[in-house]
């Protein structure tokens, strides 16, 4: 559909006399099979023409060429031919140049495979043979990979995550020169780090690009990073069989043997959201607390931990320790886990028959911690000690608890 859709870009700018070809990844994943996900289209058009052909548009990037076309509610960026001035902060160049030849914007680009570009009878334009690195699977900067890597230093990163996409070697020039200018990365924005790391980690085969990670040393500007990617690579294959990002953290993180404020300092210098913070870290406080040895399972109390972290928490638990002991599968785990959340007769303190009023009114105390030290308690002897949930029960067992401790 979304193909269908963008033909009509290129038939309307062809037709008003205009080049016009499918350009970059996409071309890239056609010739390859695999899904395409954005459709990116150039043409020798200039900004305003692009705009008067397509009134339905939004103009994201005109300083750079850049007019997104609407259609049917879909949209499509479409970009003037270029060549770009001088890079000065590692990432955007300092001015754009429009050009009517094809060949000029394809050489700006990063590797030989984002370098295609096909027309409308889906005759390629491959000045870079990028179609013959397609077929050794290779990724491989387009001219001299130095001077690519230094004007965007995201392409390191980029060249790390196609690898582990695609399946593909990284061409030895151009990883030799990955070594060259790793310290160029430490001047990108650190959330655009993290999106290439969660892409690569999201990968078919993320063990790859850890691996390459370590071997071109590209975040050793970090001590942390680079503690996470090279202590944490012998068991870095255990990743494709994690299901989410803050599973995936998590397992680097304990494979790396960091503690649980470094995993904390990790996220924080990753910038996640609180959200994907407190995720992770928590599952790396439950693994240190568990201290799962690499392909031995043993068996886990869930009862406390369910109490504690909740279903949600536990159950990504489970996937991380099915992961730990993946040479020898625990066919059991999810089984148990269930059967211990399905046993407890309540899950939280919301579910007890009294509330820390009711406490507060029995023991004719003031209020303070000791009310919620005492529901936790209560909760824990209810589900999983026998205790009734019952209002006389509570308050007895509540009397007992505060007078033991001395609340």
């Amino acid at each position: 559909m979304g193909k269908a859709l963008a033909i009509r870009i290129l038939q309307t700018l062809e037709e008003n006399g205009f080049e016009a070809y499918f350009v970059g990844g996409c071309v890239r994943d056609w010739l390859l099979g695999r899904p395409v996900h954005d459709i990116d289209i150039c043409t020798n058009a200039h900004p305003g023409d692009v705009i008067r052909l397509f009134p339905d548009h939004v103009p994201t990037g005109l300083k750079h060429g850049t007019v997104s076309v609407k259609i049917e509610g879909h949209f499509f960026e479409v970009t003037t031919y270029r060549t770009e001035g001088k890079y000065e902060d590692y990432r955007r160049p300092s001015d754009v140049q429009f050009v009517d030849d094809l060949r000029l914007d394809l050489e700006r680009r990063d590797f030989t495979m984002n370098a295609m570009a096909m027309d409308l009878s889906d005759h390629l334009q491959d000045p870079f043979a990028g179609r013959d690195d397609l077929a050794r699977k290779l990724v491989r900067a387009v001219g001299e990979p130095e001077e690519r890597f230094r004007e965007d230093a995201l392409r390191l990163l980029r060249a790390v995550r196609f690898s582990a996409q695609l399946g593909f070697e990284i061409e030895e020039n151009t990883q030799n020169a990955m070594k060259q200018t790793a310290p160029f990365l430490a001047h990108i924005a650190v959330e655009r780090v993290r999106e290439e790391l969660n892409k690569m980690l999201a990968s078919d085969a993320p063990e790859k690009g850890c691996l390459l990670l370590r071997e071109t040393k590209l975040l050793d500007y970090s001590p942390l990073f680079a503690q996470l990617f090279v202590q944490s690579t012998n068991h870095a294959w255990r990743l494709v069989h994690l299901t989410t990002l803050s599973q995936k953290w998590a397992m680097l993180m304990y494979a790396a043997g960091l503690s649980a404020s470094s995993a904390r300092e990790v996220c924080t210098q990753l910038r996640m959201s609180k959200k994907e913070t407190e995720a992770c870290a928590t599952l790396v406080e439950l693994l240190l607390r568990i201290q799962p040895r690499w392909d031995e399972p043993k068996a886990i109390e869930w009862g406390p931990l369910l109490l504690e972290a909740g279903w949600e928490v536990c159950t990504d638990l489970a996937a991380l320790l099915q992961g730990c002991w993946w040479n020898r599968q625990d066919e059991a785990l999810a089984h148990t886990l269930r059967k211990a959340h399905e046993a407890m007769p309540i899950k939280t303190v919301k579910e007890l028959a009294v509330s820390g009023l009711d406490l507060q009114a029995a023991l004719q105390k003031k209020p303070g911690e000791w009310i919620w030290r005492t529901l936790a308690t209560l909760l824990s002897q209810v589900a999983l000690q026998g205790l009734p949930n019952t209002p006389e029960d509570l308050l007895e067992a509540a009397k007992k608890e505060v007078a033991r401790n001395e609340y």
